[in-house]
């Protein structure tokens, strides 16, 4: 019965341990990237982007230049894949914007 009791409190001791390393790693994770809901929402909005008005696709356009900053920061393969892209991104939103403001001029 002591044997039975021994085992059963180390089987809490690891649960206990095993939840408490996943509950900070989860932590870790999303504190160094949190920047990526904010791509996930820029990049989102690209298949809807020839919807949106001049002054949103400027603004997207700055949020990916912010983004830019922030993934550079990262290290190489998340840097190399999603500063690709968020320039794809971008240069939607850039050619709709420019788009939208020559349309704009011939009327």
């Amino acid at each position: 019965m002591k044997l039975i009791m021994g085992i059963v409190r180390r089987l809490k001791l690891v649960f206990m341990v095993g939840c408490l390393s996943l509950f900070i790693s989860l932590q870790t994770a999303y504190g160094e990237d949190a920047w990526r809901a904010d791509f996930d929402a820029s990049c989102a909005q690209s298949n809807d982007a020839m919807s949106l008005s001049i002054p949103e696709l400027k603004k997207l356009v700055e949020r990916c230049d912010v983004l830019q900053k922030t993934i550079e920061k990262e290290d190489e393969t998340v840097r190399k894949v999603f500063l690709k892209r968020l320039q794809l991104c971008k240069n939607l939103y850039i050619f709709v914007l420019e788009s939208k403001a020559q349309e704009q001029k011939q009327k």
